[in-house]
């Protein structure tokens, strides 16, 4: 049966952000590092954030002298990035919307669009890369991060009853891209039955480049980051986990000259 994103976000946003905000969290100590790198200075920049969540990073820009405007489909979501704003004195304006649709912006707007872990919830992301290409400046560049292939691979094939995915060194990586898995974050919070379940869509590193090549945009960089060794002293299980199987795919890119 499909399910509703925007529900399931509302349901589980609050122990989402407990999760990719604890100290052993992936997102902290191996995707947080790599996106730094690549977005560099945004002092005076106009910044998109697309799939924002609590906004971490959207603060964290606006507090560097970005002007940032940060959406997301749930309001659960979009609720947290604004009291995180006022708890820490920043100016951001965040909105609910969906970066599935249209966005609500004119031509050439954004200095920087950025995407962190949400493109992989997105089905055509040929028709949403063209809206980024669309709306950033032509000196402008995206930076984004995805789930990896390999990691999503492994997750199990919507309408199936497995809900933990294969072994460490199974998967589909071809064939139906529609996935769901249970949340990984049940434990960080009070979740109700509409958040235990959430679909994503299974692309490949192939549909990632495709999708940028036909909006116009260049990848610049790519980067598969590793685990720092740092990271094996505060959970050496999830530290392994991410050596085996490569959580994240980061890339840069800017528009075609």
């Amino acid at each position: 049966m499909p399910l509703d994103v925007k529900k399931t976000w509302n349901a589980c946003g609050e122990a989402f952000d407990r999760f990719t905000t604890a100290a052993d969290s992936f997102s902290d100590n191996i995707e947080r590092p790599a996106i730094e790198r690549l977005i560099g200075d945004v002092a005076g920049a106009r910044v998109l954030d697309l799939g924002c969540g609590s906004g971490p990073y959207s603060i964290g820009l606006a507090e560097r002298g970005a002007q940032v405007i940060g959406l997301d489909l749930s309001p659960t979501m979009v609720s947290l990035a604004q009291e995180r704003a006022r708890e820490r004195s920043v100016q951001a304006d965040f909105r609910v919307a969906d970066i599935r649709d249209p966005l609500p912006f004119g031509a050439a707007q954004f200095d920087l669009v950025l995407s962190s872990t949400a493109l992989h919830y997105v089905e055509d992301i040929d028709t949403t890369m063209k809206e980024v290409a669309r709306v950033i400046k032509p000196e402008a560049r995206l930076v984004a991060s995805v789930l990896h292939p390999m990691s999503t691979a492994r997750f199990p094939l919507a309408g199936s009853e497995d809900v933990e995915g294969p072994d460490p060194w199974e998967g589909w990586y071809f064939g139906s891209p529609i996935r769901c898995i249970e949340t990984p974050w049940l434990a960080f919070g009070d979740v109700s039955s509409e958040g235990r379940r959430i679909l994503c869509h299974h692309h490949t590193i192939s549909d990632y480049c495709s999708a940028l090549s036909s909006a116009g945009l260049s990848i610049s960089e790519m980067l598969e980051p590793s685990p720092p060794p740092e990271f094996a002293d505060k959970n050496l299980a999830r530290y392994d986990q991410a050596m085996r199987v490569p959580v994240f795919l980061i890339f840069k890119a800017e528009p075609i000259k």
